[in-house]
């Protein structure tokens, strides 16, 4: 190619190139160019963002607005509806609510604006006594900010905790919401029970284990069979009432099937039994239950039973004949045949140490406490704990006050978070997780139901816990401990 040949070709290149550019550069109108250019410099990259902080309408609007923007929140104004449904939604958004005034009594608007924020544990800037009454009957920690700056950074804390929920898998290892179905409790009605899809939803919890639970001691035959009778009509119970609500809850078998429930924007409901009564006398139970989706057996109550014996009966300490009975150690080896995590909450101290003995697949404690800070028959020792670490198992912290505290207005979550904290450090990091209690008597002020969990997380950012260790304890550990349990069962 010739020297000229090649500059006419460059340069008919570089014209086309440079009419290709001009043809997708964008410019903006010149009545507005100024703004938007003003807009654009405003987008910066940033993993710090700005809380969105709902302001009520008013005759005081602007200058709340001015307020907030002022403290570095970006301010919403809320509209004037009494629409309750209209308002959760728009409270789903937020990340603070300002109330200067309050809430009066009458005023349907304040009042349901407050209901909305408490829901989901929103920041509020704002406080009078019709508040702080409301809070002490809904057991909320009143707590309210006083003044913009505050607002902003507990609206931080909050939009990070949410957008945490977001990318990880949040469990709750128990939840005894069946014993409220005579009541028309229902995994679909937000009402007085602690669990609901609806409470899930506010508190960004992604499953929840739902326990088929039964009451004490049955060891005769005629017992065993009412108690196995029983257990099976529950079961049939908690999956017709989930299959109501199929299209905003599912059964998870399986830590990939929860993943998979939560990737089509539903709930995951783990089943659970508690107390190995439901077995019967008929070890080929343990199949039944695996193959309706129970993932873990806790083997008793509050009384001993065919299994083995609980932690509430006085014994001499460490007799050694007060574990698993023969009958338990075959049902624990069966558990680990089908994939049934081995739960030893309520059991004797003997018994744990049988099943960390007999059992093949790492145990659990679905809900329980530690004994350093709370000395109660239904927490463990320093040394269970280790043992259970040692296991690869997982100690699931409970928020029942009178197995952490000694009075139940006095405890709070504070003490739940302490479990997990004291836990974390006998036991590591991969070894604890949360396992309420909720509607079987857990709930206490600041975790009362499944809407305050998110609380938990925030407690354990404000403790200075990494995003990754806080993914471990709210479901991550739970699904380990799962998944590691199915897989020695299918070897």
């Amino acid at each position: 190619m010739k020297p000229i040949d090649f500059i006419i070709i460059s340069t008919l290149f570089m014209g086309a190139l440079s009419q290709h550019v001009q043809s997708q550069t964008i410019r903006y109108p010149k009545e507005v160019k100024a703004i938007y250019d003003k807009a654009d410099q405003a987008a910066q990259l940033t993993k710090q963002q700005q809380p969105i902080i709902g302001i009520p309408a008013s005759d005081n609007t602007q200058t709340e607005v001015s307020k907030v923007e002022q403290a570095g929140g970006i301010a919403l104004i809320i509209p004037f509806s009494t629409n309750a449904c209209a308002l959760r939604e728009i409270a789903g958004t937020i990340d603070g609510l300002v109330l200067t005034k309050g809430v009066t009594e009458g005023d349907n608007y304040s009042i349901l604006l407050n209901k909305v924020a408490s829901d989901r544990n929103i920041p509020v800037l704002g406080d009078n006594a019709l508040m702080a009454k409301i809070d002490s009957g809904l057991w909320r920690i009143h707590d309210n900010c006083q003044d913009y700056n505050t607002l902003i950074e507990r609206g931080k804390l909050f939009k990070r905790a949410k957008n945490l929920h977001r990318r990880m898998f949040t469990v709750n290892t128990h939840a005894d919401l069946p014993d409220g179905y005579d009541e028309g409790n229902s995994i679909g009605l937000r009402r007085h029970n602690q669990v609901s899809v609806q409470k899930m939803e506010e508190g960004l919890l992604d499953a929840e284990f739902i326990i088929d639970f039964l009451e004490d001691g049955a060891k005769t035959e005629d017992e065993l069979d009412k108690a196995e009778a029983k257990g099976k009509r529950i079961i049939q119970q908690i999956y017709d009432d989930v299959e109501k609500y199929k299209d905003f809850c599912a059964i998870a078998k399986s830590p990939e099937e929860a993943l998979k429930i939560k990737a089509e924007g539903k709930k995951a409901v783990f089943l659970g039994l508690e107390n190995g009564a439901g077995l019967g006398n008929d070890i080929k139970n343990v199949k039944w239950y695996a193959d309706k989706g129970v993932s873990y057996i806790t083997l008793t109550w509050m009384k001993d039973n065919a299994i083995c014996h609980s932690s509430t009966i006085k014994y001499k300490e460490n007799d050694p004949s007060k574990g698993l009975t023969k009958f338990g150690r075959k049902v624990v080896r069966e558990m680990n045949r089908q994939g049934i995590m081995v739960d030893v909450s309520h059991t004797s101290e003997q018994t744990f140490w049988d099943c960390i003995k007999y059992s093949k697949a790492p145990i659990i404690c679905s809900h329980s406490g530690c004994t350093a800070n709370y000395k109660h028959d239904r927490n463990i020792t320093d040394e269970q704990i280790k043992a259970l670490a040692k296991n690869g198992g997982i100690l699931c912290v409970y928020a029942v006050w009178n197995y952490q505290g000694k009075n139940k207005y006095k405890t709070t979550i504070k003490e739940m978070v302490a479990d997990i904290d004291h836990a974390v450090k006998v036991g590591g990091i991969d070894h604890v997780g949360i396992g309420t209690d909720f509607d079987g008597g857990g709930g206490y002020t600041g975790i009362m139901a499944e809407n305050d969990i998110i609380n938990i997380t925030m407690e354990l950012m404000k403790k200075g816990y990494s995003d990754p260790d806080i993914t471990k304890i709210m479901g991550g550990n739970m699904l380990r401990v799962m998944g590691e349990v199915q897989a020695l069962a299918n070897k």
